[in-house]
């Protein structure tokens, strides 16, 4: 783009403050959590790398299972006493921790036998669920609540239920109901687990998550705290990084197959001795997870793929062992923020965003932004706002391509308009804005050429000359003679057929070109445009004056010969009208 074109863009702020309103406000719709979402998962799973924890093992009560011990342990559900005999045998394995993944809500077979073994050990856990339902607390609940909660702890950010699930009175006792956590999970706007809570408020009471259970193994309640401008939950001497909603979001391994599983029947069969186990310490100071995938009934989307709920709650504990979760950091979010926007700056002042090196620095920009991201998530577990950047400047793009195209297209609307007016004042008369002779001769030649092209019968061209305008000059003066040839003018144009073109001549004389016209149809029009003439008033600042014209007409033959030769014969014609008495037209 030349210098000379003085189209300058100037530094355009509006686009940059327009890419971070757009980007926000898009935030706040589904689809952007959904496209976030994924972005994330994928930068994730770049990041991550395959984990085989050695310290869980998922027991697994699948369908397999149930077939197969159908003839030990009977139907589905199994009695509790089952239970017991699984937890004998764990004990046996030492074991770290057995965590029961299920509900134990009714009574059943049994129950005496496994309270008396839950009362034995105090490395039994076990899951419960809250419920959005308000369904009446009586007081013997509200007690049993109030002694497994961590009590009121209303400046920290919870997710809020209406009630929970309690045990069976005929399994658990005042003494063993602390062995309860709640494992109750939010999905994200694609009902993918992504985090998990370790706090629940209920009924204005703190809750501990079934992962802080495992955490602390006694009845004392932890001391709590919260620091709102850092989102860190510090419970005794652990520290984590929470959402609002006090839940850590989890950095998922690559493998889905991180956690060993063992289905329940193998178990079984050792603790029922049918089998023996060759590996006697393959279970010591492990953390166990019994739980159900029979009938699919306990199935869980994540970003690595479907999976029970025990195996989440195993892959959650492994994570919160070995602080394999993901944390947010202001002051690295503020500098990949600080990126978009100068790139924002940056092309909304380029004069020409096409070239090469403008587009090289947006792919760089987008890749080291995308690249910034991953390796502060790899290296550190800190997960940015890339796709927020990003968005920014994609918007910023958008944005000055669009101002860009607006912009060229004032420009371009701004040429097409000189390039009007350079050519009027070219081939135009100033005075009647018609043609003048050089436009005229332009307007000869093309259509000179459209007839090579197309069966054009006939044309003729006309020679009109304002009768006696010489005594108007002399008797009113120049200016009134200016205001009778504009009239004029404005006739021709309202009178003339849209194909006929006129033109100023010179002086007072005019010429006409009627395209594809006999020698008839020509005075036909020429008369009507004379009667015309004849009869308009012409108001003048001096009173109203009337002109009459007269009208020499020609027939063009051959549009080889020149338009001065036709004007010439045009004008014989001219001579004859005025000759004979003027107001007439005549053939020449």
């Amino acid at each position: 783009m030349r210098k000379t074109d003085k189209l300058y863009f100037k530094y355009k702020i509006w686009i940059v403050l327009l890419s971070l309103s757009i980007t926000y406000a898009f935030s706040h719709t589904t689809i952007y959590d959904k496209l976030k979402n994924y972005f994330n998962d994928t930068i994730q799973y770049l990041a991550s790398k395959e984990k085989y924890f050695t310290d869980s093992v998922v027991i697994d009560i699948n369908d397999t299972s149930l077939k197969v011990l159908q003839k030990d342990f009977g139907h589905w559900p199994y009695t509790r006493d089952k239970y017991a005999l699984i937890v004998e045998f764990l004990q046996s394995m030492n074991v770290k921790n057995i965590v029961f993944d299920i509900k134990f809500l009714d009574p059943r077979a049994g129950d005496d036998i496994f309270r008396k073994t839950i009362d034995k050990y105090n490395n039994i856990f076990f899951v419960t669920s809250t419920l959005q339902e308000e369904i009446p607390i009586n007081k013997e609940e509200k007690k049993i609540l109030k002694q497994i909660s961590w009590g009121k702890h209303l400046n920290i950010p919870t997710l809020k239920y209406n009630s929970l699930l309690l045990p069976h009175t005929n399994v658990f006792d005042e003494d063993t109901i602390y062995k309860f956590g709640i494992t109750s999970v939010l999905g994200d706007s694609d009902n993918f687990i992504r985090s998990i809570p370790l706090l629940y408020n209920i009924d204005f009471n703190i809750f501990p998550s079934l992962l802080l259970r495992l955490q602390s193994l006694h009845k004392n309640i932890p001391k709590i705290e919260y620091n709102p401008k850092t989102n860190k939950l510090f419970i005794d001497k652990n520290t984590w990084h929470v959402d609002n909603k006090s839940r850590i979001k989890l950095f998922y391994p690559k493998n889905a197959n991180s956690i060993i599983s063992i289905p329940f029947y193998k178990i079984s069969e050792v603790a029922l001795n049918k089998k023996s186990i060759s590996n006697k310490n393959f279970l010591k100071n492990k953390t166990v997870f019994i739980g159900s995938s029979a009938f699919l009934s306990d199935r869980i989307n994540t970003p690595r793929g479907a999976m029970s709920g025990s195996y989440l709650l195993a892959i959650a504990y492994e994570s919160l062992k070995n602080n394999l979760i993901i944390k947010n950091n202001n002051i690295v979010n503020t500098l990949l923020l600080l990126i978009a926007v100068l790139f924002s700056f940056y092309l909304s002042n380029k004069k020409e965003i096409y070239k090469k090196s403008v587009a090289i620095t947006t792919l760089l920009t987008i890749l080291a932004t995308s690249i910034y991201g991953f390796i502060f998530l790899k290296l550190f577990y800190l997960e940015t706002n890339v796709f927020f950047s990003i968005l920014i400047i994609i918007f910023s793009i958008l944005l000055t391509i669009v101002s860009h195209q607006l912009s060229l297209s004032k420009y371009n609307q701004k040429l097409i308009n000189e390039t009007k007016r350079l050519y009027n004042e070219a081939n135009c008369d100033t005075l009647t804005g018609l043609l003048n002779r050089r436009g005229f001769d332009e307007q000869y030649e093309k259509y000179k050429e459209l007839t090579y092209t197309k069966n054009i019968h006939s044309s003729c061209l006309a020679v009109i000359d304002l009768d006696h305008f010489k005594s108007v000059n002399d008797t009113y003066g120049h200016d009134i003679g200016d205001l009778v040839l504009q009239s004029f003018g404005n006739l021709l144009k309202e009178q003339l057929r849209d194909i006929d073109i006129p033109a100023r001549w010179g002086g007072e004389e005019f010429v006409i070109l009627l395209k594809d016209t006999t020698l008839d149809e020509s005075i036909i029009v020429l008369n009507r445009v004379r009667q015309v003439c004849k009869q308009m008033d012409i108001k003048t600042p001096q009173g109203k004056l009337n002109i009459t014209i007269s009208i020499g007409v020609t027939q063009i033959e051959n549009f080889s010969k020149t338009v001065d030769l036709y004007v010439k014969q045009a004008d014989i014609g001219l001579y004859q009208a005025k000759k004979s008495g003027r107001d007439k037209v005549c053939i020449a």
